[in-house]
């Protein structure tokens, strides 16, 4: 893996302009600052060839060990209250049939020795669509650099379309799909907003209408629910579960669910999958025979050892720990072992909804990324998400930032060096 542009007299202030304009128009990016910064960087990252075709099986081979792994735990409610779970959490996860996401995403990062580990998947309301599919082309299109490398972000749309149709699959003619965000949120509001017009067409050809809304718009209808005034056979939820639950909408849905009124195509078997404790309780059975071999082997080579935190072996030292809340996104709630105090790891310890990840000493690199006062060059580390499309891997999405990546961290794309 390399960066295109290592120095700063590579970025041309012009050509960064253009591209973020484009990207605004073609990608919907509503606000492409955090905090003040640039968040789209105008460069990239190439894997080789062998390193493309490994992440590509180790999201497969994850992906089908998450969802057996999620289907077991779903079916232990007491397992799932001692994870966090609230009781009535528990009890429809326990109803719920586990599928893998339509869309989800599992994080990669490559050590000082180049070998990849699995840091965390993210499948309840996965990020970074459009950054995959748009500005992912269009960084192609604008650095020289780029232009004899592969794109492997090409079949993305095509998946995801492919994978809401087939889950929409026998509902009634003139049908209706409802997008369900918070318009609270831009970022969440304009990846909606993008989903639906990457649907709208192939969806209208199948006869199902794309409707966008926040979930106070959600009404109840005399066959279930409604959104902006119009019934819907089916919802998508961009809406992160802590945020819903105990709110009229998730009791709205989810009466509608249950009365075979609505096909919700993303329950919380997202959340479950994405649950810090079923990365724990898949390291505690990576001997499982239930497990394939290609699993096995995957879980063993490509996931650091991950324990819950008051499970974690007393030989393994705080210094070599990293602790993530169970139900943390965006890097919330992370913390180095070697940045804390006995008493401070004692409190988290004492908390019981962190588990700990042997710490992966992420290989360095060198790239050029926007600041607020033009380019700059910075050391920093890689996370490579690799996208899984209902099982299979479909794109990349790379950010680059500090060894926890958070909402700051810069977006870069992602290609494929040609082959030999």
């Amino acid at each position: 893996m390399r960066v295109l542009l290592a120095e700063p007299e590579h970025e041309s202030s012009d050509r960064y302009r253009t591209f973020i304009r484009r990207s605004q128009l073609e990608g919907l990016m509503a606000d492409w600052l955090v905090e003040g910064e640039p968040y789209l960087a105008c460069n990239a990252i190439a894997l080789d060839p062998a390193e493309s075709a490994l992440l590509q099986h180790l999201t497969r081979v994850f992906s089908a060990a998450f969802a057996r792994a999620g289907a077991v735990v779903a079916q232990d409610v007491a397992a799932l209250v001692a994870m966090g779970f609230p009781w009535v959490a528990a009890e429809l996860l326990a109803a719920e049939t586990i599928e893998r996401p339509i869309v989800g995403r599992f994080d990669f990062v490559r050590d000082a020795d180049g070998r990849w580990w699995l840091l965390e998947f993210n499948a309840d309301t996965p990020s970074g669509v459009r950054e995959a599919i748009a500005v992912n082309r269009l960084v192609g299109a604008t650095l020289p650099e780029a232009a004899r490398l592969g794109a492997p972000n090409k079949g993305l749309a095509d998946a995801l379309v492919a994978a809401f149709s087939e889950a929409l699959n026998g509902l009634p003619p003139r049908s209706a799909l409802g997008l369900v965000t918070s318009t609270n949120e831009l970022e969440d509001l304009a990846q909606m907003a993008f989903t639906r017009d990457l649907l709208a067409g192939p969806l209208a050809e199948l006869g199902v209408k794309v409707v966008l809304g926040d979930a106070n718009n959600l009404r109840p209808s005399r066959k279930g629910v409604s959104l902006c005034g119009v019934p819907l056979a089916a919802l998508y939820r961009y809406v992160p579960f802590e945020t819903m639950l105990g709110t009229p909408p998730f009791a709205l849905i989810h009466d509608a669910v249950a009365a075979g009124h609505l096909r919700l195509l993303n329950g919380l078997g997202g959340l479950l999958l994405q649950h810090k404790g079923l990365l724990a309780w898949i390291w505690a059975h990576r001997d499982d025979l239930a497990l394939d071999t290609e699993e096995r082997r995957a879980i063993v080579e490509h996931l650091p050892p991950t324990w819950a935190i008051d499970s974690c072996p007393p030989y393994v030292r705080q210094k070599d720990l990293v602790a993530k809340q169970v139900f943390g996104r965006e890097g919330e709630e992370v913390y180095f072992g070697e940045d804390m105090t006995p008493a401070a790891w004692a409190m988290l310890r004492d908390r019981r909804t962190y588990v700990v990840q042997q710490r992966v000493e992420i290989g360095e690199l060198k790239a050029v990324v926007p600041a607020s006062l033009g380019p700059i060059a910075t050391i920093g580390y890689a996370t490579v998400g690799c996208y899984a499309v209902r099982g299979p891997w479909a794109g990349y999405y790379t950010r680059f930032g500090d060894k926890i990546i958070t909402s700051r961290a810069k977006c870069l794309a992602t290609f494929v060096e040609a082959s030999a």
